[in-house]
């Protein structure tokens, strides 16, 4: 965050600072973009990114970046264990509804103040004023420690994946651990890539992959639908297990929360608002 960011008290940062002469420049501006850019000026930033980023694109960015349907099939594997078919379907349910409230104060917050920084900027937006550069500074730390974990994580699945996906077609292949590291760093390559040169190209290749992610939803939930063995509703909806042999049937429903929460871990998305033109 920038030195002028502390320069601005704290009812400024939540937008009562505008001149009434300001407040009309903005009104009259025949496009979002210089008015979006204006009410950068006024939280202390430059707009410096370009806003090549519409409505389906940074729609197909969340959806890479939550990954849903896909992430679940990974860690579907540890409800199951723990909690069973029944804990699966009442613990994502339950993660979802909490995501959603984090979700609707987070882009709440975006709309407010689209910028890069995010959660650190937001933090001390909302800080009591003694209290800004700490809260923030302890804030952005966190957030770069779970962008690296994410993204680390991120390649370590891929890269197992792309080795199962060997083993499946070649029974007599075994992995190797060093395969799995060259593998994840074929994958940070490739992400680097398309962030740094892509330009223009991303939005149009966010767009091709939320396409595949709605198609490759269908093309898995049919198949499964028509051609596996239906079981009763209640082995479904009351069929909870403890397969970790925790000390209660409870507790192993809240160890399997964990993979719910996994898939919704996306809450990084809400800072690519400023990239996003017409807002």
């Amino acid at each position: 965050m920038g030195d002028n960011d502390f320069e601005l008290t704290h009812r400024d940062r939540l937008g009562n600072h505008t001149p009434a002469g300001n407040r009309t420049r903005v009104e009259a501006f025949n496009t979002s973009t210089e008015a979006d850019r204006s009410a950068l000026n006024q939280l202390g930033k430059n707009p410096i990114l370009k806003r090549n980023f519409g409505f389906l694109s940074i729609l197909g960015f969340s959806s890479t970046a939550l990954i849903c349907w896909e992430s679940m099939l990974i860690v579907l594997d540890q409800g199951l264990k723990n909690g069973g078919p029944s804990g699966v379907i009442y613990g994502f349910i339950l993660v979802w509804i909490g995501s959603l409230a984090t979700f609707a104060s987070l882009t709440e917050l975006a709309s407010m103040a689209p910028v890069a920084g995010g959660q650190y900027h937001w933090v001390s937006m909302m800080a009591p004023a003694r209290s800004q550069q700490i809260v923030s500074y302890i804030e952005g730390w966190l957030t770069v420690a779970g962008w690296q974990a994410l993204c680390a994580g991120a390649a370590f699945l891929s890269a197992e994946l792309l080795q199962a996906l060997v083993s499946f077609t070649n029974p007599q292949y075994t992995p190797k651990p060093y395969q799995t590291m060259l593998l994840i760093w074929a994958v940070v390559a490739l992400s680097v890539s398309i962030n740094a040169q892509g330009g223009t190209f991303l939005p149009r290749f966010e767009g091709l992959i939320l396409i595949f992610h709605i198609l490759g939803y269908f093309g898995l939930l049919i198949p499964l639908i028509v051609l596996s063995n239906h079981q009763p509703t209640s082995a479904v909806f009351n069929n909870f297990s403890n397969g970790g042999n925790w000390s209660t049937k409870g507790l192993s429903f809240m160890i399997g929360l964990n993979g719910a929460v996994f898939v919704f871990a996306g809450k990084l998305v809400t800072t690519s608002s400023i990239k996003l033109g017409g807002v």
